[in-house]
């Protein structure tokens, strides 16, 4: 009888909230409680009572962090891990002690230039395109050895700073590694995330449902990685509303060198090759031969346009430097006993099978001329398990089983342009659990750029819906639950460098997340 009482967001269930109140929802709910009559008082204020035991109202807060200067030429690079910069000092010192856990609901992004009156303007992706970025929180010792580890390691480094990167594979890895000896589901000293999340920064919800959080220990530093291109000049192909420089071409200054498996003289990391399976498609990402662009060409300070042509010199020094900021809005409360935490999924990516090789990009080939336009279409898809345990290739240190369960609780699709669809299913039912597609109207999920304004450039893709699931929703499954992904893009025209991914969230399902 109490439930139409009760806010949508709350659950009649003792000590499983959904979510905190705003003061009006819980002024609007003891108001209705206390005008009750013939049902007594007591009981009522009772269930209140228990719904809204840990909701932390009263302590949902936000930050914002701004990334450090991007500095960049008309069509040159920015690919790279930034130093490690101070968290407000307000947040460090709620945590400092240890004995509260930073518990991170969501967080919001912008690229925006900081003019000299103190504010902002927001850039456009017509102006800087941002490529993707990723995410790294963590006490200062902890940020210190992960660093070190990977000056040590360059293989480790690439994983932290290149297109592994985006999978958060590497920081993962090490996590594994450093908490050996912490029980398992409280290695909460580091956390990495945002990662495959590129133009549809601004469309793109960042958010877990409660009760799951990304959960921090004595959080001090932070430190982004940030791909952006500089494209501020218009399209020169008439029938392009896109600059082509996001798709990251190899100019006539890269050298490769094939039979050394080189770019510039240097190692292409990771080495370009395929999963067996999807090497057997023919791509030409998967060889170098055939590697005409994408990220290995998209590296730190290179740039993407043909500077013999369209600059006086190889740094096309007569250009104007341009600067613009990632800006961070952080949402975040302290950890309550019921609060979970969640950690990165192994899956998914196109590219890659069970075994964890991956080459995170591929090209989409134009269809052959002739081709009836709803059948010039790109298919790819692969199978591979939901999460990292001891025998998966990227875990070797995991001190969890392939059996231990996880639940599914948050799934962020990442397309490029021309991107039509992508689907998550589960590969032994063949259940569809999140999906976006294209739409006239964009209420697909899958949204393209109209007009002129940030977050709605014509041509763009600007936007990606993703999916979340909370205590009641989220699905449970082994960490070795084979996952489909199948992505599909328009090939009425060549792309290089696409990639087609879900970045998730996980949750263990037999550890203690937090302990009173």
């Amino acid at each position: 009888w109490l439930k139409p009482f009760l806010p949508k967001r709350c659950s009649i269930r003792v000590g499983l909230p959904r979510a905190a109140y705003s003061a009006g929802e819980l002024a609007h709910l003891s108001a209705s409680l206390a005008a009750m009559s013939g049902r007594g008082v007591d009981a009522p204020l009772l269930l209140l009572a228990a719904c809204l035991v840990g909701t932390g109202a009263e302590s949902v807060s936000t930050f914002v962090v701004y990334s450090a200067p991007v500095r960049l030429r008309y069509g040159q690079v920015y690919n790279h891990l930034q130093d490690p910069m101070p968290l407000p000092e307000d947040v460090v010192a709620r945590y400092a002690s240890g004995d509260r856990l930073m518990a991170i609901s969501g967080f919001d992004v912008d690229m925006v230039r900081r003019l000299p009156d103190g504010s902002e303007s927001q850039v456009k992706l017509n102006d800087h395109y941002l490529h993707h970025y990723a995410l790294n929180l963590a006490g200062r010792s902890t940020m210190r050895k992960m660093l070190a580890a990977a000056d040590q390691d360059k293989s480790f480094a690439h994983m932290l700073t290149g297109c592994h990167a985006m999978t958060r594979a590497g920081a993962h890895a090490f996590l594994d590694g450093l908490h050996q000896a912490e029980p398992l589901g409280r290695k909460r000293s580091a956390a990495s995330f945002g990662s495959a999340s590129g133009a549809e920064y601004r469309d793109n919800p960042q958010r877990l449902e409660a009760p799951f959080r990304l959960l921090l220990e004595r959080p001090e530093v932070w430190a982004p990685l940030v791909h952006i291109i500089n494209t501020n000049r218009p399209a020169k192909h008439p029938s392009k509303t896109w600059s082509p420089l996001v798709e990251c071409p190899c100019t006539p200054q890269r050298k490769i060198n094939v039979s050394a498996g080189t770019i510039d003289g240097r190692g292409a990391f990771p080495p370009i090759g395929c999963s067996p399976e999807f090497a057997a498609t023919g791509n030409p990402s998967c060889h170098l031969s055939t590697y005409v662009g994408g990220w290995r060409c998209c590296e730190h300070e290179v740039f993407v346009v043909d500077t013999d042509k369209e600059c006086a010199d190889a740094q096309c020094s007569e250009k104007p430097m341009d600067e613009v900021f990632l800006r961070f809005n952080f949402s975040y409360e302290d950890a309550a006993p019921q609060t979970r935490g969640v950690e990165p999924a192994a899956c998914c990516d196109v590219t890659s099978v069970t075994q964890g090789n991956e080459n995170i990009e591929y090209d989409v080939p134009a269809c052959r001329e002739g081709t009836a336009p709803h059948r010039c279409l790109h298919v790819a898809e692969s199978v591979q398990p939901l999460g990292y345990f001891a025998e998966h290739p990227k875990s070797p240190q995991s001190g969890f089983a392939a059996s231990d369960l996880v639940d599914l609780v948050f799934a962020a699709p990442h397309l490029h342009i021309a991107g039509i669809s992508i689907e998550l299913l589960d590969a032994v039912t063949n259940e569809t659990l999140c999906e976006v597609h294209r739409s006239p109207d964009n209420s697909g999920g899958v949204a393209y750029g109209h007009g002129a304004a940030p977050g709605d450039e014509r041509g763009y893709l600007v936007g990606l819906s993703t999916c979340r699931w909370g205590a009641e929703s989220a699905r449970r499954y082994r960490r070795d639950h084979p996952m489909r992904t199948r992505a599909v893009y328009d090939a009425s025209r060549g792309h290089t460098g696409v990639m087609s991914l879900w970045l998730m969230e996980v949750s263990p399902a037999d550890a203690p997340d937090f302990l009173v």
